[in-house]
């Protein structure tokens, strides 16, 4: 059953098996946020941990810039192009710059699905121990890699390796997608979705319980059909978005039950609703907040990317036929465009009536207790006096659809004792009446470049190291006053190779700040402190300044978990290892930590029936 009680984080599906570390991984997503998308490298070191709460004020913690570097390169991300939220500006999105790969629909909708590919691989210590070196997890969602407050769905697949059923389809949605991309995509990128793809040519999956068959159905990379039945006995849609052209075109059979939003079930016109036994808003007494829709003096584009998602967003489309339940779930809205020119994925479930059926998904009708089921959130739904006027895609949103599809590069170069960017394309900007567009790069929001439409795109931006941005920002706004801006992942060509290195030392900080970690991190707290504890305790153990205190025994911290706790050294070894590399650790310390590493290694090799751990020297 879908209960409102059973709560299913993205970074708990994301996180390896205990003893497994993340080998690739590949998403597709419509909006994007890049705060979000920097826990998933925290979701893929913290293998059996604690969950984050994606925190902006967790960006600078060592151990989350570590699972950034170590993880960004293994991800690609695609998302429609102009459809990436504006973050707060901060230089640690300069190791994602590689992840994320604009796309759009070849038919002219928008690319919409919302789908993980996860391969692990078992850990060097733990290969002896388990039974396969790696496994497959595919996850298929209504959620986009936001931190949007919405009620989703999730479908989680984990490779078994005793029979079960096949995912091929989604292997050709990705390799789709290449095909969909807005600008030249970097090989790894390709390498790495073909891999995958072809995994899941033969792979194997456990099916959720009580599915008995299962059929995944893309949309929108060719011509196709609604894979939705035509006939039923019964029937329920829940879609936060719907339109007239699905009940006239698409699917023009009656629904018994309909779940939507009140402006959406509003916009219908009475032949659609003629079709429609019951309709029902959604409600789950949240409200939204009001400075978001009082303030008129930041009026945003009600099509922005990074407008937060309240409410329903889950899409569900079920079926009851002869005793048997068809159940369609993932990225698909109620909608002409979801069926015809989107890119969209559903997985069709087909089992009982007691595991799949509608009072079984959302609760009955008669169920004494429904505050406990879905349904205890569905309320009638009562048209208003006066339905509200439909509007089309707003001239913002036009523009935006326009500049996203630019293909730009930025153009690295020396200027004096710094850098500089130049962003560029050959293709011209596209005019558009009555818009006013402003851009800048990502690291720099306080240097902003107006946009002059019908001429080519070029704009230099001096910078440094630490500052240059491979994401650039536009903004647009409307000559009412609404605006909207958005990111594009812009390749930079030229960048010293050197950059990665300045900029780990410049965020890591100082000596201090370092050590301060290395303590928390040591800590003989039996509980084992996880992510949100150690920085904690580096804030607790800061003086009154904000500094991290100095003269904190560090050695004797050292040799203590040396002799009681060998496992946490080779932890952190991978850490020190890379932050010496780079330049980034107080003086002396990687002596120190040489020496202590490798007595420990040695004792440990030295040991009876031990097996060596960590990096080798």
């Amino acid at each position: 059953m879908l209960q409102p009680a059973n709560r299913f984080t993205l970074i708990d599906a994301l996180r390896p098996p205990v003893g497994f570390g993340v080998d690739s991984a590949m998403a597709v997503t419509f909006t994007l946020d890049l705060r979000a998308l920097t826990t998933v490298p925290v979701a893929f070191a913290l293998s059996g941990g604690e969950s984050t709460d994606g925190g902006t004020e967790q960006f600078e913690s060592i151990e989350l810039l570590h699972a950034l570097r170590s993880h960004a390169d293994k991800i690609s991300v695609f998302c429609q192009a102009g459809y990436t939220a504006v973050p707060p500006s901060h230089r640690v999105f300069a190791f994602l710059e590689g992840a994320v790969v604009p796309v759009e629909a070849p038919l002219g909708g928008i690319v919409h699905p919302k789908v993980w590919v996860l391969r692990y691989t078992a850990e060097k210590t733990e290969r002896a121990a388990q039974p396969e070196q790696s496994r497959l997890r595919v996850l298929v969602a209504s959620r986009n890699l936001t931190f949007d407050a919405s009620w989703d769905t999730v479908l989680r697949f984990d490779e078994c390796h005793d029979g079960g059923i096949r995912l091929e389809p989604v292997g050709a949605l990705f390799q789709g997608l290449l095909k969909s991309t807005t600008s030249t995509v970097d090989q790894a990128h390709r390498r790495r979705v073909d891999s995958l793809a072809a995994a899941l040519q033969t792979a194997t999956f456990a099916p959720p319980v009580g599915v008995d068959d299962l059929v995944v159905h893309v949309m929108g990379l060719g011509e196709g059909r609604s894979p939705l039945p035509t006939a039923a006995q019964r029937s329920l849609i829940i879609s936060p978005f719907v339109h007239d052209r699905f009940f006239d075109e698409i699917h023009p059979h009656r629904i018994d039950e309909l779940v939507s939003r009140q402006e959406s079930l509003d916009s219908l016109g009475s032949q659609a609703l003629a079709k429609v036994g019951a309709a029902y808003t959604f409600d789950d007494g949240g409200v939204s907040d009001p400075d978001d829709i009082d303030d008129q003096k930041d009026r945003t584009d009600p099509h922005d990317p990074g407008r937060p998602l309240v409410g329903l967003h889950a899409k569900v489309f079920a079926f009851e036929e002869a005793g048997r339940a068809r159940l369609f779930v993932g990225s698909s809205n109620a909608t002409g465009a979801a069926f015809g020119s989107n890119i969209e994925i559903l997985v069709e479930l087909i089992g009982a009536l007691s595991t799949l059926g509608i009072d079984r998904l959302v609760g009955s009708v008669e169920e004494e207790s429904e505050e406990r089921s879905l349904r205890g959130l569905f309320h009638k739904h009562v048209p208003l006096d006066e339905p509200p006027e439909m509007q089309d895609a707003s001239s913002l949103e036009r523009a935006r659809r326009a500049l996203a599809s630019l293909p730009i590069e930025g153009i690295v170069e020396r200027s004096g004792s710094d850098w500089a960017v130049t962003y560029c394309s050959a293709e011209r900007v596209p005019r558009f009446e009555g818009v006013e567009v402003r851009c800048w790069p990502l690291g720099s929001a306080g240097h902003r470049h107006p946009v002059v439409g019908s001429a080519v795109f070029d704009e230099r931006f001096e910078t440094s190291l630490e500052a240059m941005s491979g994401f650039l920002v536009f903004e647009l706004t409307q000559h009412d006053g609404t605006r909207t801006e958005f990111v594009l992942p812009v390749a930079l060509i030229g960048v010293p190779e050197e950059r990665e290195r300045v900029l780990m030392r410049a965020l890591v900080g100082n000596a201090e700040r370092f050590l301060a970690y290395l303590l928390a991190m040591l800590d003989d707290d039996p509980s084992q402190l996880g992510l949100p504890d150690a920085i904690e305790r580096i804030g607790a153990a800061s003086s009154a300044d904000g500094h991290p205190q100095t003269g904190r025994p560090v050695l004797e911290k050292l040799l203590r978990t040396m002799r009681r706790d060998p496992a946490k050294l080779n932890g952190l070894d991978p850490l020190v290892s890379d932050l010496a590399d780079d330049g980034a650790l107080p003086d002396g310390f990687a002596d120190l930590w040489e020496a202590l590493y490798s007595v420990t290694t040695a004792a440990t090799t030295d040991a009876p029936d031990a097996t060596p751990t960590g990096a080798a020297r």
